[in-house]
């Protein structure tokens, strides 16, 4: 049942809306007005060049119906909501004046500044200065980009926590990380992704063959004088021909370089090696040095290899380098041992096992070119009539030969949890 209705044409109308001093909202502006009552409910209809406005909460958009006695009014077209350096746009959207909530449907946006939070459907509550979205959710910063099925984001603590298939581009280095969940504290300028997190570095002049893929229980992205990545317990790296376990692996962007941390091992091409710390050293995406750090070993197949013979190499401090993708040059320091299997035409030809102060071997093409040993040389050739059937004898302390290498399919399994679940720690560098 209609009462008297009013239509005012292409005016200004100063009007108040609201009942009370301090929760008013003032219709600024409105082309026409439409007054009615609708199941007993007061109802006023604004069209044209509508704007409203609540303390210092600006509302535009084409078209409002306001509900007096509940307190909200429901904006179509081209609507605006500002909020000093914030605003939310939306086709279509309701606005609850006592909760001061701003509520967008069809695809929404929020800007702050800072921040620029896109989804389907989100929540703004003004005086909270929280946002909450969901649906393709999408977060845009100065560096990163991140999608999820839900956000919330804490303005004043510049934290946000977004859910479900989570995606996180960092583009200054071609960094994408993945996983279940996602919290960021903006002021810190740290993430932590977890929930099956994978790390994924683009290759994007090689083809895709250098491509990174590192799988954890927790990844985490720290900006501040050094930017790195931390991938946390049940490290597994692939990347060509490298491949790498950890407890804790941290990637320096900037430097190019790895620290595996916690019982770390690294595979390159047929070469197994371990320490307790190992430093991965990338130029131009090839490989430039291994630095291991306590109980190194180096552990390879011998060409020799028929009856499993390894060469060997251990010592407190193991320095690779590399050339062209090839091993060049090996430094093994303090306690240094090498074991090494001879060959003639092909043919198995013995060992040699020789101890120093320090060992250095030269590589070309793969192949051991030459050994020098320095300080407290001890040498032992063993003939192949002796080394035969007799193979294991022949090991450095703490030969493990691993056979649980990464692949970039495992890489992409889920990693078993720890017992202790060591994931829920924060790491640090």
């Amino acid at each position: 049942m209609k009462r008297t209705v009013l239509i005012l044409a292409l005016g200004l109308l100063p009007a108040l809306l609201a009942a009370q001093e301090g929760n008013l909202v003032v219709l600024q502006n409105a082309d026409s007005l439409e007054g009615r009552v609708i199941d007993g409910e007061d109802v006023r209809e604004l069209i044209g060049n509508v704007h409203m406005t609540q303390g210092k909460v600006d509302l535009w958009c084409d078209r409002a119906i306001q509900y007096v006695r509940l307190g909200r009014v429901d904006l179509m077209g081209n609507v605006v909501v500002r909020e000093d350096s914030l605003t939310l746009r939306a086709p279509r959207a309701a606005y609850h004046q006592e909760e001061r909530r701003a509520e967008g449907f069809d695809g929404v946006q929020l800007d702050d500044g800072a921040t620029i939070l896109r989804a389907r459907y989100g929540n703004y509550w003004i005086d909270r200065r929280l946002a909450q979205f969901s649906g393709n959710v999408l977060v845009l910063d100065s560096v990163s980009a991140a999608t999820g099925d839900s956000l919330t984001y804490y303005r004043d603590d510049q934290r946000s926590i977004m859910v479900g298939n989570v995606s996180v581009n960092h583009r200054p280095d071609r960094v994408v990380i993945t996983g279940g969940r996602l919290l960021h504290d903006g002021a810190r300028d740290y993430s932590r992704v977890t929930l099956d997190p994978v790390l994924t570095q683009i290759d994007s002049s090689g083809g895709g063959r250098d491509t990174l893929v590192v799988r954890a229980l927790a990844m985490e992205a720290v900006r501040d004088s050094a930017r790195r990545f931390l991938a946390i317990d049940s490290v597994r790296i692939v990347r060509r021909d490298l491949a790498a376990v950890a407890g804790l692996a941290v990637f320096f962007t900037d430097g190019d370089s790895i620290r595996l941390r916690k019982s770390p091992l690294i595979w390159y091409q047929e070469t197994q090696v371990s320490g307790d710390s190992i430093d991965v050293m990338v130029r131009r995406r090839a490989l430039e040095s291994v630095l291991v750090s306590g109980s190194a070993k180096a552990i390879s197949r011998s060409t020799a290899d028929t009856v499993g013979r390894y060469d060997q190499i251990t010592g407190e401090m193991l320095r690779m380098e590399f050339r062209d993708r090839q091993l060049s040059r090996l430094d093994v320091e303090t306690q240094a041992i090498s074991i090494y299997h001879l060959t003639e035409d092909s043919l198995a030809n013995g060992l040699n096992r020789t101890t120093g102060d320090r060992i250095l071997m030269s590589f070309e093409e793969g192949k051991i070119r030459t050994i020098r040993v320095f300080g407290g040389v001890e040498g032992q050739y063993v003939p192949e009539n002796v080394l035969r059937g007799r193979e294991s004898e022949y090991r450095i302390p703490g030969f493990v030969w691993r056979t649980d290498r990464p692949t970039k399919d495992d890489a992409r399994a889920t990693p078993k949890r720890r017992e202790g679940d060591q994931g829920k720690r924060k790491a640090s560098s």
